[in-house]
């Protein structure tokens, strides 16, 4: 039955075909490849919060650390501890604690002797000679150095600094959890952090050990939940003991467990969990990471979780995308076969003959039609010989209006008639082109054999510099002070001192100076407009020439580095060629500063010059260069001059915004 059909059916059908075959392969694909883009951000998104989270954490333990070493070398903390030692008297020792925890917002701060044994502690004033603890975590905070970490603390040292309350949890039953038999929690997690204290003759004295007890501390959790925009959560293995999530009634989650499977992973082996959650209304995407303390073992986890739905409409708008895009491709795919199959050979051959003579040099050929037997229209091509004989025939509307009818085979005949005569015309002037390329490439290198010669000028001024007047003014500081150290009369020192003082004034105007020729401070510390006035005051004093500087809602703004920079360049490459060769008395540099704009004006009253011949003779490389930096900001450099009449430069930018850093 196939064979039957004529050739635009059979094109139609095949055409049809293999569109629904490959839309059924893309389109598995793609939603395959969606699903698993979704979830790859979603993991992404997870991991990432989850990051955060514990840099935060670790963020909060190295601020705990930051205090305490300042509060360790504090005298006032030392006298203290030497009154405890010799007189006994414990009460601005305790004081001192107490303003110290309360003011950084720690649980307890505690002064043990470097044994171990309590000196004084801001949550109890009765604690004195006794072992700090039992624990074998906590002693290891007690050996005289640094130290920082997450660990557990006993009930017995919770009680001691009236901390019990706050770290006790009631344990509520949970779905999922693993089989439990204690029904409450009184050890407490916190970030701990102990430093050594030191004499002045740098002996150890005494340990300052502090910290802060994350059990129902809910200000860390919101925290992370205001920044991240997630749920968090801290456990104590596997029992929240600060959380973000609240229950139906408005109390947080406190006292509940985990499930057994992510106790599992992330306690048992180590290592981190992600996964999905249904919490209070919704489905949530979920994260856990293990705490370790100091001895490298679990002690809980720390979770962060963002709602699920987001990603899942993100998923259901990719399908519904592809599902969309496919119904399309299928309507067009049909309105293509239609219209193509009907004539997709013919038209064809002679374009691609057409083609093939361009293919091998000639670039005169055209697409034409003509007028055949019986009205029918027929495609041919014609050379450009015949082409301009056509011009005068019935031919030529033909050709002309190929732009405006005809189906797509005649549109691209037209196009290729189109793309040839750019062909032809964009030949000369791409030869055009490529001469001004190769002169602006010898400019560029003149520029830069300019530069490194410049370059090298520049170190042989500045080693002169160096060499002949500050080695020189170094060489003398030092002969004189060899005569101070000589001399016997007091007044004959003080009289050396003072001409050795304004020999040190001098030298160093002379390297400010020879620094701010380099590139003024001004320029990064408070911006154009000051580098400017600056640059063109000191300019104006060492030249001689009258320099006014005058500018325009300029003074207070501040510009992308690379537009500051660029400004300021020009304007120091154009004055400097107005000391050397303008012979001017008097110059201008006037600044206008727009909402995204900016333009400069360098002018003069010197001799001009002819920029013709300038540039014929490669004399204009600092113009050249000055124009380069223009055009490296989207700027134009506009030069205005003449012989006999001075010169004006014109710096115009004008989308400063787009360089701002």
């Amino acid at each position: 039955m196939f064979k039957n059909l004529n050739i635009w059916k059979k094109y139609f059908l095949g055409f049809m075909i293999i569109t629904a075959i490959l839309l059924l392969i893309t389109g598995q694909v793609a939603i395959r490849q969606s699903y698993n883009y979704v979830k790859q951000q979603a993991e992404l998104t997870l991991n990432n919060n989850l990051n955060s989270a514990s840099r935060q954490l670790q963020r909060k333990l190295n601020n705990i650390l930051l205090i305490m070493n300042f509060i360790s070398n504090d005298s006032s903390l030392v006298n203290s501890i030497k009154e405890v030692t010799t007189s006994q008297d414990l009460s601005s020792l305790q004081k001192l604690l107490i303003n110290f925890k309360e003011q950084n917002n720690l649980s307890f701060v505690i002064i043990t002797d470097p044994t171990g044994k309590i000196i004084a502690s801001a949550n109890n004033n009765h604690s004195f000679g006794e072992k700090v603890s039992e624990d074998d975590t906590l002693a290891l905070f007690l050996n005289g150095k640094e130290q920082d970490g997450i660990i557990l603390l006993d009930e017995k040292f919770l009680i001691r600094e009236n901390l019990d309350e706050q770290a006790y949890i009631k344990i509520i039953p949970t779905p999922e959890a693993g089989s439990l038999e204690k029904r409450e929690e009184k050890r407490g997690m916190a970030l701990t952090v102990s430093v050594p204290v030191y004499n002045n003759d740098h002996e150890l004295i005494a340990i300052l050990l502090g910290g802060e007890l994350l059990n129902r501390h809910t200000a860390f959790v919101d925290e992370i939940t205001e920044v991240l925009k997630v749920t968090s959560t801290i456990f104590l293995d596997d029992l929240r003991i600060a959380t973000s999530i609240r229950l139906g009634n408005g109390n947080r989650a406190i006292g509940t467990r985990v499930s057994e499977e992510v106790a599992d992973v992330v306690l048992h082996r180590g290592e981190r969990y992600l996964g999905r959650a249904y919490i209070l209304d919704q489905w949530y995407l979920t994260a856990y990471d293990p705490i370790i303390d100091n001895k490298n073992e679990v002690i809980g986890m720390l979770y962060v979780g963002i709602p699920e739905t987001p990603f899942v409409l993100m998923r259901n708008e990719v399908v519904n995308h592809i599902i969309l895009v496919a119904v399309g491709t299928i309507i067009v795919a049909i309105i293509l076969a239609l219209l193509i199959t009907r004539s997709i050979t013919n038209p064809l051959h002679n374009l691609i003959a057409a083609m093939q003579k361009v293919e091998h040099g000639d670039l005169s050929q055209r697409y034409a039609k003509k007028q055949g037997w019986g009205g029918v229209v027929e495609e041919q091509s014609i050379s450009g010989h015949n082409f301009l004989k056509a011009k005068n025939s019935k031919l030529l509307p033909v050709i002309k209006n190929q732009d405006k009818k005809g189906d797509e085979i005649q549109q691209l005949g037209s196009f290729f008639n189109k793309m040839m005569d750019s062909l032809q015309t964009n030949w000369q002037k791409n030869r055009e082109l490529q001469e001004q390329l190769e002169e602006k490439e010898k400019m560029r290198l003149h520029l830069l054999n300019k530069i490194i010669t410049t370059q090298e000028e520049e170190r042989k001024r500045i080693s002169r510099e160096l060499h002949d007047e500050t080695s020189q003014s170094l060489t003398g500081l030092m002969l004189g002070l060899k005569r101070i150290q000589e001399a016997d009369d007091i007044n004959e020192v003080r009289k050396l001192a003072a001409d050795f003082r304004e020999i040190i004034l001098k030298t160093l105007e002379e390297i400010q100076w020879l620094s701010f020729e380099l590139r003024p401070s001004a320029l990064d510390d408070l911006g154009l407009y000051a580098a400017i006035h600056r640059y063109v005051k000191e300019l104006s004093h060492h030249s001689g020439i009258n320099i006014e500087y005058v500018q325009h809602k300029c003074k207070d703004l501040r510009l992308g580095s690379v537009v500051e920079t660029t400004v300021y360049r020009v304007i120091q490459e154009a004055l400097t060629n107005v000391i050397r060769h303008a012979e001017a008395q008097n110059a201008k540099v006037s600044i206008h500063c727009g909402d995204n704009n900016i333009e400069v004006t360098i002018e003069d009253d010197g001799k001009g010059f002819d920029y013709t011949i300038l540039q014929k003779d490669h004399q204009a490389l600092g113009l050249f260069g000055m124009k380069e930096r223009a055009t490296l900001v989207g700027g134009e450099l506009i030069i205005d001059t003449s012989p006999g009449k001075g010169t004006r430069l014109t710096l115009r930018i004008p989308d400063i915004k787009k360089f701002n850093n």
